[in-house]
C-alpha cells in the first residue's frame, strides 16, 4: 500500500520520544511560527466577542437582518436588546452563524457571498472597539506562538472622508495638489492622521492595560509586536480611494507603527474590477512621492467564472510592476496570469512574497488541496508566508493553516520552517534583517561568530526585524530540541 507523503508526515511528526503519539495539532501548535502578516483586524475577532460588546454597549440586533444595530428610539417587534442572546439560545446560535461562517452550508448562498456579508452585520461594534480587537488578536496569536502580527485595519476610523470631500481634479498629480496646495484641506488631512495615531496610542494602552503587562499575572501578549497596515477601501469612488491614500502615505512617513498600505475589499466587486487600471496608476503616483513606504496588495484572490477570464490575467503582475507591491495577499489566480512563469520569475528575483490563505481560499474561493498554487509558487522560488485572513469570521486560527499545509499540501518540517521564517524576514517591520541572505544560510557578520558579542547585541537593539529574528530562532531551537524524535527529516 502507498501512502500520501502528507499522510506520512503527519504519522512521523506525531509521534514522540517517549512512542505514544502526539496529535499534529499539538506539535504545530507549540511551533514557533513568526508572523501573521495577512490579517484584517474585524475579521479576526469571533462573533462571540463582538456579541459580549454589543450587549455592554447596550446595542440591539434586527432579528431579521441577524445584525447589530443601534436601538431604535420607538419599540420596533423585529428589534431587540442585544442581551437578549443570553437568555436566547435560537437567536445567540442565529447570530453566531450570521455573523461567521459557523456551521455554513452553500444551499442559498456561496462561501464568498456569505463570508463578505458578514462585515456589515458586525461593523456598529467593530468600529468602537478597536483598541479592544488589538488586544485580543495579538493576545490570541501570541498563545499559538506566534510572536508578529501586522494588523490591517484604518485607525483614522473615517476621518478620511472630511479629505474626500475636498479632492478635485483628474489625475493622482491633481487629486494630490489639491489636497497638499490648499492650507484648509492639508489641515483636514493633518487632522485624519493625528485622529489615526491617536486611535493606534489608545491600542497600545489597551494592550498594556489588558493583558496586564509587567505584572506577575501578564497574559500571552505583553512580549508580542504588533504593526498597523492601513487598509484602502478600493470598492469607493476614486476620491475616498485616494483620499485613504493621502491618510496612509503620510501616515505611514511619520508614524513606525504603520509600516505599510494594503487595499481591501472583494476583489471581484464591480469597482475594484472597472477601476483597477486608475488605482494602480494612483499606487505608482504615491509611490514616487514616498517611495520608502511599504506596499501589499490583496491581488488575485479570483477564480475562473467569478470574473471574466480577463479579470485572472494582469492583477499580480500589474500589483508588482506598476504599483510596486513588495508582497500580494493571496495571489490564488497566479496560473491564469499573462506570462505567469516570467511573472513567478520576477517575483522569485525581487523577493515579492505572497501570503498564502489555506482557510480562507477554501472557504471563499472553494480552492483547496491539489488546485491551490501554493506548490506552484514554492516550484518556482517565490517566498511564501502562511497567515490567517480573518480567523475570527473562518472560525480558525494559525495553527491550521500549518495543519493545511502538511494535511493538505504535502509540505514537511523544513519547509514550514522556511516559511516561519519567511513571515519575519519579508515582514515590513522596521530595521535590518538578521540574515545575511535571504537562504538562511549566515547571519550577518556581527552575529554569525559570536552572537553574545556586544556588537551583535548592539545590532538587534537597534533593529526591531533582527530583534524578533533572533527570537524566532532561539524559540525553534528550543521547540526542535523538545520535539526532536517528532520532526520528519
Amino acid at each position: 500500500m502507498k501512502f500520501s507523503r502528507a499522510f506520512v508526515f503527519a504519522i512521523a511528526i506525531a509521534s514522540s520520544a517517549a512512542g505514544a503519539q502526539r496529535p499534529l495539532r499539538e506539535v504545530l501548535y507549540a511551533m514557533p511560527k513568526g508572523g501573521d502578516l495577512h490579517n484584517h483586524l474585524s475579521g479576526a475577532v469571533y462573533a462571540e466577542t463582538f456579541l459580549d460588546y454589543a450587549s455592554r454597549d447596550g446595542d440591539c440586533i434586527d432579528t431579521q437582518k441577524l445584525e447589530i444595530v443601534d436601538c431604535p428610539a420607538t419599540p420596533v417587534k423585529t428589534i431587540v436588546p442585544a442581551n437578549a442572546t443570553a437568555t436566547d439560545p435560537s437567536l445567540y446560535s442565529a447570530m453566531l452563524d450570521a455573523l461567521s461562517m459557523r456551521q455554513f452550508r452553500p444551499i442559498e448562498q456561496s462561501g464568498h457571498d456569505h463570508f463578505f456579508s458578514t462585515f456589515v452585520k458586525f461593523a456598529l461594534v467593530s468600529h468602537r472597539h478597536v483598541p479592544e480587537m488589538v488586544a485580543d488578536v495579538v493576545s490570541r496569536l501570541a498563545a499559538e506562538n506566534v510572536d508578529y502580527a501586522e494588523l490591517m485595519f484604518a485607525p483614522d476610523l473615517g476621518a478620511r472622508d472630511a479629505v474626500a470631500r475636498r479632492i478635485s481634479g483628474t489625475t493622482p498629480r491633481e487629486m494630490y495638489d489639491s489636497i497638499m496646495n490648499n492650507p484648509d484641506n492639508l489641515a483636514a488631512l493633518d487632522a485624519a492622521v493625528a485622529a489615526a495615531r491617536k486611535t493606534l496610542d489608545d491600542a497600545d494602552a489597551m494592550l498594556r492595560s489588558s493583558l496586564r503587562c509587567g505584572t506577575p499575572d501578564a497574559r500571552p501578549g505583553c512580549e508580542s509586536t504588533w504593526r498597523n497596515l492601513y487598509e484602502l477601501y478600493r470598492g469607493t469612488p476614486r476620491q475616498a480611494f485616494f483620499a485613504g491614500l493621502l491618510v496612509g502615505y503620510r501616515l505611514a512617513s511619520v508614524d513606525p507603527r504603520v509600516v505599510g498600505l494594503d487595499p481591501v475589499m472583494p476583489e471581484d466587486a464591480y469597482a475594484p474590477m472597472t477601476q483597477f487600471d486608475e488605482q494602480m496608476r494612483m499606487f505608482e503616483f504615491m509611490h514616487s512621492v514616498y517611495p520608502h513606504v511599504h506596499l501589499s496588495t490583496h491581488a488575485g484572490e479570483l477564480t475562473l467564472g467569478l470574473v471574466p477570464i480577463e479579470g485572472l490575467r494582469h492583477h499580480i503582475r500589474d500589483s508588482v510592476i506598476i504599483a510596486g507591491a513588495e508582497r500580494i495577499g493571496h495571489g490564488v489566480d497566479i496560473a491564469y496570469e499573462r506570462d505567469a512563469t516570467d511573472l513567478m520569475r520576477t517575483m522569485a528575483a525581487r523577493g515579492v512574497a505572497v501570503e498564502i490563505c489555506l482557510t480562507s481560499n477554501d472557504v471563499i474561493l472553494g480552492v483547496r488541496g491539489r488546485a491551490h498554487p501554493l506548490p506552484l509558487y514554492l516550484a518556482n522560488r517565490v517566498p511564501v508566508a502562511l497567515a490567517t485572513d480573518d480567523a475570527g469570521v473562518s472560525r480558525d486560527d494559525m495553527t491550521n493553516q500549518y495543519m493545511r499545509a502538511v494535511e493538505d499540501q504535502g509540505l514537511r518540517y523544513e519547509q514550514l520552517k522556511q516559511i516561519a521564517r519567511n513571515s519575519l524576514e519579508y515582514a515590513f517591520v522596521e530595521g535590518s534583517s538578521l540574515w545575511a541572505d535571504r537562504r538562511y544560510s549566515a547571519m550577518i557578520p556581527a552575529c554569525a561568530s559570536d552572537p553574545k558579542s556586544d556588537s551583535c547585541a548592539s545590532f538587534l537593539a537597534k533593529n526591531t526585524k533582527a530583534r524578533l529574528q533572533w527570537r524566532l530562532e532561539q524559540r525553534l531551537r528550543d521547540f526542535e530540541t523538545r520535539y526532536a524524535d517528532s520532526l520528519p527529516r
